[in-house]
C-alpha cells in the first residue's frame, strides 16, 4: 500500500512545482506589462533587455500583436498580457489537478 502512495506523491509534487512555475512566470509578465505601460526615462534601456528576454518565450504567432501606446508614455504589451493570462489558466488547472490527487 505504501508503494502506491510514493508515485502519487511524486506526481502531486511535480504538478505543484509546475503550477508554481507557471504562476511565477505569469506574475512576472503582469509586472512587465505594467512597467512597460509607464515612461521610465533612464531605466528604459534596461527595460529593453528584459523585454527582449521575455519576447524569446512568447510564441511567434502572437509576438507583437495588441501593442498600443499608453497615455503614460509607455506601451501596453498585449502579447505579454495574453501569455500571462494563459499561464494563470495553466496554473489554475495544475493546482486543481494537484488538489484532486
Amino acid at each position: 500500500m505504501r508503494m502506491r502512495r510514493l508515485p502519487r506523491a511524486g506526481a502531486r509534487s511535480a504538478l505543484g512545482v509546475a503550477a508554481l512555475i507557471a504562476r511565477v512566470l505569469a506574475v512576472a509578465l503582469c509586472v512587465l506589462v505594467v512597467v512597460d505601460s509607464l515612461d521610465l526615462g533612464a531605466l528604459h534601456t534596461a527595460l529593453l533587455g528584459v523585454n527582449g528576454l521575455a519576447a524569446r518565450v512568447i510564441p511567434q504567432p502572437i509576438l507583437g500583436i495588441l501593442v498600443f501606446p499608453t497615455p503614460l508614455g509607455g506601451a501596453f504589451r498585449g502579447d505579454f498580457a495574453l501569455v500571462s493570462v494563459l499561464l494563470f489558466v495553466i496554473d489554475w488547472l495544475l493546482a486543481r489537478a494537484t488538489y484532486r490527487m
